[in-house]
């Protein structure tokens, strides 16, 4: 499998765990084209998308990983979500905004989304617990945000990286790749002893890798990690499948507009007797029966 999965790995020589991620034409580059977002935009959202992969394939609790920034910035909205190898994404410009993004590449975080905060939350379902964690949007990258938080919220040393960019294929159109690792420190115990040397060793390895290597198509992941890591011994795990697929239905979004007041559904309601929706993650647009929210 070389695009659109995750995989977990390990060292050998080294307590260090984490995963790595590959995402190609069946998932990000779909999920990207559906909207058309100024290039910087559609980098950061791909490296949330790689980001929620990483995070949701490591958590053993079942449901919905959720990745969103909110911020002042000309991107006030970024959100990504992961449930069992499935994919969406989407990220809301400010009105007027898009002009002021123009950029060949990857631009700061601080320029496209200003001062907020960076909020993970794994939603269960069922009416089961929500669990969420909050930092604030301080850093270079959504990486280094991601670090921070796993700092401060798990108190686990973590390290990650993403990369987002397009692969020209001769001929064919460009194609929206990215790629992305997190590796954590196993805390030390009476049978490994202190693990922080080992760590230092395992996390200079892991700054070395470039981002062209995290999306290069002719880089399989497994090549990759033994470039970074074949000195400490290192295997990956079983690939799980990444997919574009979005979780809205007619049923969701009825039972949404069910709540409004029955005034302001009856005003949305167009001359076909139907309430017209769009969903902002796959753009699919709805046609709902008035009467099956509470309209007359």
């Amino acid at each position: 499998m070389m695009d659109d999965f995750v995989a977990p790995f390990s060292l050998d020589a080294a307590p260090v765990r984490g995963r790595v991620a590959r995402l190609g034409a069946s998932a990000l580059n779909t999920i990207l084209r559906r909207h058309v977002y100024p290039r910087p935009v559609a980098m950061l959202l791909g490296e949330a998308l790689c980001l929620a992969a990483l995070i949701g394939s490591l958590l053993k609790a079942d449901g919905r990983l959720i990745v969103q920034t909110q911020s002042v910035g000309p991107v006030g909205l970024l959100v990504a979500e992961y449930d069992a190898g499935n994919l969406r994404g989407y990220a809301r410009v400010a009105d007027g905004a898009a002009g002021s993004l123009v950029s060949h590449g990857r631009m700061a975080l601080a320029e496209l989304l200003g001062a907020g905060n960076l909020a993970i939350t794994l939603d269960q379902g069922d009416g089961r617990p929500t669990y969420q964690g909050v930092t604030a949007l301080e850093g270079e990258t959504l990486a280094h945000c991601a670090q921070s938080f796993f700092r401060a919220s798990e108190q686990t040393d973590t390290a990650i990286c993403l990369a987002v960019g397009e692969a020209l294929g001769g001929d064919a159109p460009a194609q929206w790749r990215g790629g992305g690792m997190l590796m954590q420190r196993v805390a030390g115990d009476q049978a490994r002893g202190d693990t922080s040397e080992d760590w230092l060793r395992a996390s200079h390895l892991f700054a070395t890798v470039r981002d062209e290597e995290l999306i290069d198509p002719d880089l399989a992941a497994d090549r990759l990690l033994y470039r970074l890591f074949h000195q400490e011994g290192v295997r990956m795990g079983e690939p799980a499948a990444l997919r574009d697929q979005c979780s809205c239905s007619e049923q969701r979004l009825a039972a949404v507009m069910h709540s409004f007041p029955a005034t302001e559904i009856e005003s949305l309601v167009e001359p076909d007797g139907t309430l017209h929706a769009r969903c902002q993650f796959c753009a699919r647009d709805y046609k709902i029966k008035a009467v099956g929210v509470g309209a007359a």
